[in-house]
């Protein structure tokens, strides 16, 4: 179950502000301010350059590493191929998933989203318990989106993707942090 093969992993900390996270109600910020930071250190890997992940065809598809997992998700919604979609979610995600998939306008809306991107960055790889934390963007030539990061569980031989971990404190604060273009967490 390797998250990325033939990196040094370091300790990687991230640190917004209590006012900028989504969560800000929860034990980590109990008695902070909204002028306060808040830190969280995971261990991880950096990508300089971010690697860059082209769109690959299912048949290509390789989720034996989070890279690989997000690769594949990207490369699916590209595709608009609801079974690969639905595949490269952990199984309790499926039927979420699905809902989400069979509802026209939300498709429409995700197709004309993925429309505006030729390939995913991969910037860090964070492990947090039995998760991969997966920071990266989209991007449309030397153009990047904001930052985003998805969560990946290791379920049948793979890495798939997972909201296990939507209300989550310190997936909260990793997100704020790369969101706001705070790369510190990758020197």
């Amino acid at each position: 179950m390797a998250l990325t093969a033939r990196r040094r992993w370091r300790a990687r900390s991230f640190s917004p502000r209590v006012g900028d996270l989504g969560l800000q109600t929860g034990h980590i910020t109990r008695g902070l301010t909204r002028d306060d930071s808040v830190t969280a250190t995971l261990l991880g890997v950096r990508f300089a350059p971010p690697r860059r992940l082209d769109i690959v065809p299912r048949a290509e598809a390789d989720r034996t590493t989070p890279a690989g997992a997000l690769q594949s998700d990207f490369s699916a919604w590209k595709a608009d191929d609801a079974d690969w979609i639905r595949e490269n979610f952990a199984a309790k995600e499926r039927p979420a998933i699905t809902a989400f998939l069979t509802d026209p306008e939300m498709r429409a809306a995700s197709r004309a989203g993925f429309a505006r991107y030729d390939a995913a960055y991969l910037w860090s790889v964070v492990s947090y318990g039995d998760y991969a934390l997966v920071l990266f963007t989209y991007g449309q030539g030397e153009e990047r989106a904001f930052g985003l990061t998805a969560t990946f569980v290791f379920e049948d031989g793979g890495w798939r993707k997972s909201n296990a971990l939507s209300r989550d404190e310190t997936l909260d604060i990793v997100w704020t942090a790369f969101r706001q273009g705070d790369l510190s967490a990758a020197e």
